[in-house]
This record gives structure tokens, C-alpha cells and sequence, in this order.
């Protein structure tokens, strides 16, 4: 058979499978490492949720009340009948051993910075369901949830959702699509090994206060840069040499035990890796810190450099205490 005819015959099978089978071979052809679908009713379980930790933490109600408008799938999309999540695994980089600590692994393997392979991923799956008839639009759920929902994930005590392939070192991705499909069985069941805490005991500042209960404004992830400063002495103390995020509950996770693979380089993080310890970054001047830093840490406004030293310089006296 011809090259041409063959690739005919190929399309032809592919259009032939039901809709649901060629998204989930679309997802995989795009980089992703699984696929599921969920129904489109309200999380409800979010909504309970949310409720419940603005009534634990009242002083920090403001930061749930952000996620509210994720309750309803359709309050933003009426026309969404289903939801597609697709599993990135990032836990296949060789990462730079001078910032790892210091800076979340999630955050040094972003798929949202330009140089990063998988960058594309979540825009090529989108015009690829688009070529496919459907109405399509990004995001606007929880993530997690909706991920456990289309069986594709379950949820671990510390909040963090988990692939039995790749540990909790993964990010999810949704799209809202007006087709209506059979949802795939959900999976709300716990992973984690019976009785374990390691997540909590753990946890520096005490966020992850009991399985499943985390005290958003005082986990390390929003300390290090959406928290108003001065961060208190107390709770700085307890940071440990974290300068931005904190992988601390899953390091000490047995559900990620040889779950990161480092099978591929990253070489757009090695060139700058010299630049990514506390003490370069407490004495980075801003210029160096507009050309080497903002453009892989995007999403923290670039006058923010001055937080940066401040983060720097205090995970530098914690490590210091620590060594004591």
C-alpha cells in the first residue's frame, strides 16, 4: 500500500473508534500519561469543603472563597455536558540538586515555561478535540476532584492527587466539551498506605494539620509568595530552606517511592542552576534576576525580586540554625 493510501486508512480507523477512544488516543499522542472522562454536575463535595474551612480558618475565608466559582462546571460554560483530565507527569526530569529544596520540584519542571518540552501539550490536545467537532474551553474546575471523578487519580492525605504510575508528581489538566460521553468509574478511594501520617508529621509549619485538613495560609506554597509580608518570625522560623514551595509532604510520601524517573534532561534549568541556591539568589542584583529568574518563574511579578532575596535570605538562616 502507498504511504498516501496508508495514512488514509489510519485516519479513516481512527474516526471510526467511538469519540471517547479518540480522545483518550489523542491525549496519549500529545504527550499525556492518562485520560479520563467525568459528568459535568456540580462538585458538590467542594462546595461542602469549602464551607467547612472558612468556618476552621475564619481569617483566612478570603483564600476558599477564591475556589467557589469552580463549583459548577456549567456557571461559566453552560453548554458543558462532560469533562476530559488528562495526567502530565513531570517526574522525568534530571533536575538541577542545587535548587531541589529550595524550590518546589513542581515549579522547576513547569510545563508553562516556553523552553519546556511539554509546553505544547495542553494546546495541541486542544485544537485536536476541536478538530473533532467539539466545543471546548480549558480549566474553570478543581482539579483534583475532577481527576478522581474520572478515575483517572485518587486523592492522598495531604491533598495532593495521585497516578499509580507516577506518585503524585503530576499535573492535572481539564477541559469542559459539549458532548455528552460515558464517564469512565470514578476512583474516591484512599491511596495511602493504612494508619500513615508521614504527609502530616512532616509538614513544617503544621498546615497539613490531620489527613485531608490543610490550613492554606500556612502552608509553605502560599508563604513563599502570595502571603502578605512580614511573614510572622514564627512561622518563618519553620520553613526550613524552602525559597519558593515546598515538597516536603511528598518526599516523605511511601506512595512516591522510585516514582521520579529523572530519565530526561533539562537543560533550559542547568544553565541557570548555579543561580538557584539562597545564597545566590539573597545576592542577586535585578537585572540578573529579570534575565535569569522571571522568565522560568513567570507567574511571580517581576518586581517581586526583592521577595525572592527576603525568601532566600531566610532559608539561608534556617539552614543555618539547622546545622548548628
Amino acid at each position: 500500500m502507498q504511504p498516501a493510501l496508508a495514512s488514509l486508512a489510519v485516519n479513516i480507523l481512527f474516526f471510526m473508534k467511538p469519540l471517547t477512544s479518540q480522545i483518550k488516543q489523542l491525549a496519549s499522542s500529545c504527550g499525556y500519561l492518562d485520560c479520563g472522562i467525568a459528568h459535568a454536575e456540580p462538585f458538590d463535595l467542594l462546595a461542602g469543603e469549602l464551607e467547612r474551612r472558612q468556618r476552621l480558618f475564619p481569617e483566612s475565608a478570603h483564600l476558599y472563597q477564591n475556589m467557589e466559582n469552580r463549583i459548577d462546571p456549567k456557571r461559566t460554560a453552560p453548554w458543558t455536558r462532560s469533562i476530559i483530565t488528562a495526567v502530565r507527569s513531570y517526574g522525568k526530569y534530571r533536575l538541577p540538586q542545587q535548587a531541589v529544596g529550595h524550590i518546589g520540584r513542581n515549579y522547576l519542571a513547569d510545563r508553562r515555561v516556553p523552553q519546556s518540552p511539554d509546553y505544547q501539550m495542553p494546546h495541541r490536545f486542544t485544537e485536536e478535540l476541536k478538530k473533532l467537532g467539539l466545543r471546548v474551553k480549558r480549566g474553570g474546575v478543581p482539579e483534583r476532584l475532577a481527576g478522581a471523578r474520572a478515575g483517572v487519580v485518587s486523592i492522598g492525605r495531604n491533598n495532593f492527587a495521585y497516578h499509580p504510575a507516577a506518585g503524585s508528581w503530576i499535573n492535572l489538566e481539564s477541559w469542559r466539551i459539549d458532548a455528552e460521553l460515558a464517564p469512565d468509574a470514578p476512583n474516591y478511594s484512599c491511596p495511602c498506605p493504612d494508619n500513615c501520617q508521614a504527609c502530616v508529621k512532616n509538614c513544617p509549619t503544621g498546615a497539613l494539620r490531620a489527613p485531608y485538613e490543610m490550613r492554606f495560609d500556612h502552608c509553605i506554597a502560599y508563604l513563599t509568595y502570595r502571603a502578605p509580608r512580614p511573614i510572622s518570625s514564627k512561622l518563618a522560623s519553620k520553613m526550613r530552606g524552602w525559597i519558593y514551595g515546598c515538597d516536603d509532604c511528598q518526599t516523605a510520601c511511601p506512595l512516591n517511592r522510585n516514582k521520579w524517573c529523572s530519565k530526561k534532561s533539562a537543560p533550559w534549568l542547568e544553565k541557570i542552576a548555579h543561580l538557584l541556591t539562597p545564597e545566590a539568589l539573597m545576592k542577586m542584583d535585578e537585572s540578573t534576576f529579570k534575565e535569569c529568574i522571571f522568565p522560568l518563574f513567570w507567574y511571580i511579578p517581576e518586581e517581586e525580586a526583592g521577595r525572592w532575596r527576603e525568601n532566600a535570605e531566610r532559608a539561608l538562616r534556617n539552614q543555618e540554625r539547622s546545622e548548628e
